[in-house]
């Protein structure tokens, strides 16, 4: 159990820095990093050592997350769950702007091909090394860079045709 508990302090952070990526609510995360480390405990003899502990932790969040979507029969979309955020910024012009600007980049994000979405949320969000990624997919390190660069590249695109 001790091993546990040292799992869970490293990695409890960046889990929810993930989940958050993924759901855009401090509640929602909260709530499904408690969820995914639950499920890691109770599944941690399925663990592989062949992956890292945080992207094993990660496929879990994901699925968590997924299984809350389907509950709740839709999406959280990125603005309602930027309106929750609170904002420390003096200037409402400028929030705005940002407000927007994430908004677009999360909704791009999510609108990007499944292995594409997935590395960048992994990789941006999650802080994952592509090599790690690319592993974890059965995939070579030049794999996980060409990906990402090609989701960028799509990302670039995407955002350029909202200006």
């Amino acid at each position: 159990m001790d091993d546990f508990a040292e799992i869970y302090q490293s990695y409890y952070a960046r889990v929810h820095r993930y989940l958050l990526s993924l759901s855009g609510s401090e509640q929602q995360a909260d709530s499904l990093t408690q969820e995914v480390f639950y499920r890691a405990l109770l599944h941690i003899g399925a663990y592989r050592n062949c992956r890292s502990m945080f992207a094993w932790l990660c496929a879990i969040g994901k699925n968590a997350w997924l299984d809350a979507c389907r509950k709740q029969k839709r999406l959280v979309s990125a603005e309602d769950a930027l309106q929750q955020m609170p904002s420390t910024a003096p200037d409402p012009e400028a929030v705005t702007l940002e407000r927007e600007r994430q908004s677009a980049l999360r909704s791009a994000v999510l609108e990007l091909p499944g292995i594409y979405r997935d590395v960048v949320i992994l990789h941006v969000y999650g802080e994952i090394p592509l090599r790690e990624i690319a592993a974890q997919k059965g995939k070579s390190e030049s794999w996980g860079k060409v990906t990402f660069c090609r989701a960028k590249r799509m990302l670039a695109q995407k955002l350029e045709g909202l200006k």
